[in-house]
């Protein structure tokens, strides 16, 4: 007995292509309007003093370099980067520190 398979396939027509089309339209306006208005929020950080930025892990190099990218970019997500890996590498060199002192105190108890 010989089976054939049939493979469904379903054709795309002009309505599901202007669908796509303007879910794609959609999408690159909200993520333009979102990134101005991230743009906007950041450029608010310039106002605050070097303490506070370091309080929340940024220096003001940060801010400047995120609002130079372009304007399609959203300066927020690259601020939310470079805070995070200050943030890591701060607490790496402290758990070495930690472990380089403990080192040095084991040996002088010894």
């Amino acid at each position: 007995m010989i089976t054939t398979e049939t493979a469904y396939t379903r054709t795309l027509g002009p309505a599901s292509a202007v669908r796509r089309f303007v879910q794609f339209v959609i999408l690159g306006m909200t993520a333009f309007v979102r990134a101005i208005t991230h743009r906007r929020e950041v450029r608010q950080l310039l106002d605050m003093d070097e303490r506070s930025l370091r309080d929340i892990g940024l220096l003001r190099s940060d801010v400047v370099g995120a609002l130079d990218q372009p304007w399609a970019k959203d300066p927020s997500a690259i601020l939310v980067v470079r805070s995070v890996d200050r943030r890591s590498r701060l607490r790496a060199l402290a758990h070495a520190s930690r472990r380089v002192k403990a080192r040095a105190s084991a040996e002088v108890n010894c």
